[in-house]
């Protein structure tokens, strides 16, 4: 049975010994690879997301806006050429279609919350020293799906929210051009890395506080606001350690890419030469299954490192006091590990 000691005090920052354990914890538990990934793909779990989104915030709402303008003249210079029956069935077509996507959406936005909170009480419940299973970790994390999604979902508003002072200040800077609209766009971009990081950082502390402590939606954000408010130098000292492990991971998973791609260009060159044709199409999807698993090995470690350090970091910061400590014993004795209001 795995056991993650308790860090003994040091003169070291709070965040080194919390990562290097984090690291351990992401090791140890390969089998959670899978449902980090999963975790991972909201990105609304940490900190790697936020400078990728205030780089790139317009990038969605045009491609978006492009498609939307593309099928409207399409969709406008065949309107007359078609007869109500066409128009009905295809009407119903779309309808079947869009339903589908939405229930396919929904079920991923599902599995992504639900693999959330089974990281989150994997982790902690391998911090007691408590061995369960995968499908135990995952029955909570289901339990728990309504206030969770709730969670992440207040997450989204607010970073959606934010980008959008991003997108007028860019606005402005486009029309004008001047060194007050510059300014104006640099200040909308720092506001939104501050804001997307706070947000970040009070969420997964919220999580933690859902899952580990069976705190309300309330006052999971209250606990996750009162922690980085007393904590924040912490925390972003560790989101930004975090950040460099991710930028870290992603020149990794290049690196190998590359090495990878340019064997398999000169063995796929030399089994045409050899006109062996089979032996070219076994190497080409053998490499891409290899890209495939790499990729999401890769993505599923570096989203449980981040996740096993915001929750030893949670139960470093967060379990002062009389209440949590009695919500976390008395959770540890029945085994009741559900949300309120879930």
């Amino acid at each position: 049975m795995l056991y993650y000691p308790r860090m003994r005090p040091s003169h070291e920052p709070v965040y080194r010994p919390i990562i290097r354990e984090a690291f351990r914890v992401a090791w140890a538990e390969k089998h959670y690879w899978l449902v980090a990934a999963f975790a991972g793909l909201l990105l609304t779990g940490s900190i790697y997301d936020v400078v990728w989104k205030s780089l790139n915030v317009l990038a969605p709402q045009a491609g978006i806006i492009g498609t939307v303008a593309i099928f409207s003249s399409r969709a406008s210079a065949t309107w007359a050429e078609l007869s109500t029956a066409n128009l009905v069935i295809g009407g119903l077509q779309v309808l079947v279609m869009t339903l589908f996507g939405i229930v396919i959406g929904f079920a991923l936005l599902a599995a992504s919350v639900i693999a959330q909170s089974a990281l989150v009480f994997s982790i902690g419940m391998k911090r007691n020293g408590e061995q369960h299973r995968v499908r135990t970790a995952l029955n909570v994390g289901a339990r728990a799906l309504w206030p969770v999604l709730a969670l992440n979902l207040i997450a989204i508003a607010v970073m959606f929210a934010s980008r959008a002072v991003i997108g007028i200040a860019l606005s402005f800077l486009l029309a004008y051009g001047d060194a007050f609209a510059f300014l104006a766009y640099l200040f909308a971009f720092i506001l939104f890395t501050v804001i997307g990081g706070a947000t970040a950082i009070i969420e997964i502390l919220a999580l933690n506080a859902m899952i580990l402590q069976g705190a309300t939606l309330a006052q999971a954000i209250e606990r996750g606001v009162m922690i980085l408010k007393r904590n924040w130098v912490i925390a972003v000292e560790t989101a930004v350690f975090l950040f460099l492990i991710s930028f870290g991971a992603l020149i990794l998973f290049f690196t190998v890419g590359m090495i990878l791609t340019f064997m398999s260009v000169i063995l796929v060159f030399v089994a045409f030469a050899a006109e062996a044709t089979f032996i070219a199409s076994a190497i080409a999807v053998l490499y891409f299954l290899t890209i495939a698993a790499l990729m999401l090995a890769l993505f599923g470690f570096t989203v449980h490192v981040h996740y096993a350090s915001w929750t030893l970091l949670y139960r470093r910061l967060g379990e002062g006091g009389v209440v949590p400590k009695l919500h976390r014993m008395i959770r540890s004795w029945v085994h009741a590990y559900s949300v309120k209001g879930a």
